[in-house]
């Protein structure tokens, strides 16, 4: 029988879990690019499958192949692909020619029949179960004809598929099983680990070479939440994080870029250089413009700070991580129109006192001591409106309205401006 031009033989492991025979092989990015398609044919649905197709968000599928063309150190894990039609064959090793006799011995026949090829004529159909917004960047990537992505390899486990009512319904359960219980990268462990996230590798470097955060003066805490047995932190390791995500994705500054960009390919030093003078820069000017943070920020004692202006008494809206949060969305917000310097100036202005209007009721109930969980947005408009910033004018219609509903008071009226 004549070979198709299309066949190819990959080195491979053959494994088995529940009903399910599997191989692991590796093939390169041209290839996948070439041969792979999208999950549509589990479902004869039209509709069902065009839906799958819209899922394939544009934006992230950018996101990737860049990531692809610019990162050196780029890596993925593994595609799930399933097979059917064609004539896929598996070839085991069966037996290992050694000089090395003790290698023998030491390989029993279940290893070695784990081991072989896997051969595939070209007239299989392949799809994406698991990985399919990998699968649309790499077919992305390759288009730029990068020789060092169109040579990478990348990991690719075989399942078998057959287009039976059963066999479909074994791989609808599959497809939907893989992307259910995969379980997104917790902030905190990007915060720790990743090396391409600009506001990860900045939150690192502000914690271990700055005098603003160094020390305990930032709980490390899974959520952006402060844990109430904690009373020396400023804030928190994830509230710090999405600080900076405001500060360098929503400010009108030369460096502001999309949060994609940010976290999917590592900028050079020099860049990462000036988001870290950025992030100094800001808590420099914080410090300058309240005095309780400069006080935190220079003091050995900042525990006794903090508990001055953190408690059962309310305090200070800077020492909440969510208050230094809405805070920060105020300054970015007067970026558009003035310098880092001037916006951070102005916020301050406002009343950062909780026991003080607007922040009483709206973002702290002192009869529970506790802080009030669902009026942020709220609250940043108001402090927009009382700068002068610039809001949306039904937004700004609003405002009066909301707050007094907020805090089920007809006859309240909204803080006068600070400026």
């Amino acid at each position: 029988m004549k070979k198709s031009k299309n066949a190819i033989t990959f080195p491979a492991l053959r494994g088995v879990m529940g009903d399910w025979v599997y191989y692991s092989t590796l093939m390169r990015m041209d290839q996948i690019a070439k041969r792979v398609k999208y999950a549509a044919d589990i479902h004869k649905n039209k509709k069902l499958s065009d839906m799958i197709q819209r899922e394939l968000n544009s934006k992230r599928t950018d996101a990737i192949a860049t990531y692809l063309n610019e990162q050196e150190e780029r890596f993925f894990n593994s595609l799930v692909v399933a097979t059917y039609g064609g004539n896929p064959n598996w070839h085991s090793v069966g037996a290992i020619s050694s000089r090395d006799n003790e290698l023998e011995t030491q390989l029993d026949a279940d290893t070695i029949e784990t081991v072989g090829f896997l051969s595939l004529s070209g007239k299989e159909k392949l799809f994406a179960l698991d990985g399919q917004h990998r699968l649309a960047g790499i077919k992305k990537a390759v288009k730029a004809k990068n020789e060092d992505v169109l040579n990478d390899t990348l990991s690719v486990i075989f399942v078998g598929h057959k287009t039976t009512p059963q066999g479909l319904k074994k791989t609808r359960r599959l497809f939907t099983t893989l992307n259910k219980t995969a379980k997104p990268v917790k902030k905190n462990e990007i915060i720790a680990l990743d090396e391409d996230d600009v506001m990860a590798i900045t939150v690192r470097r502000l914690l271990e070479h700055s005098k603003y955060f160094n020390g305990d003066k930032v709980a490390f805490t899974g959520s952006a939440n402060m844990p109430p047995s904690n009373t020396k932190s400023l804030t928190t390791i994830v509230a710090l994080y999405d600080c900076l995500t405001l500060l360098f994705t929503k400010s009108d500054l030369n460096l502001s870029d999309t949060k994609a960009n940010l976290t999917r390919a590592r900028p050079n030093d020099e860049d990462l250089e000036k988001y870290y003078k950025l992030a100094l820069q800001y808590f420099r000017y914080l410090g300058a413009e309240i005095p309780a943070l400069d006080k935190f920020f220079n003091s050995d004692n900042y525990g006794e700070v903090t508990a001055k202006n953190r408690g059962d008494f309310g305090g200070h809206l800077m020492f909440r991580p969510k208050g230094l949060l809405i805070f920060t969305h105020v300054v970015v917000s007067l970026t558009q129109e003035m310098s880092l310097l001037k916006a951070v100036r102005t916020a301050a202005k406002l009343p950062l006192l909780l026991k003080e209007p607007p922040l009483r009721g709206l973002f702290w109930q002192p009869s529970t001591s506790r802080i009030v969980a669902s009026n942020d947005t709220l609250l940043r408009n108001i402090f927009i409106y009382m700068v002068d910033g610039d809001l949306p004018a039904r937004t700004e219609n609003a405002l009066l309205s909301k707050y007094r509903e907020a805090l089920d008071n007809p006859k309240v009226q909204l803080p006068e401006t600070v400026v």
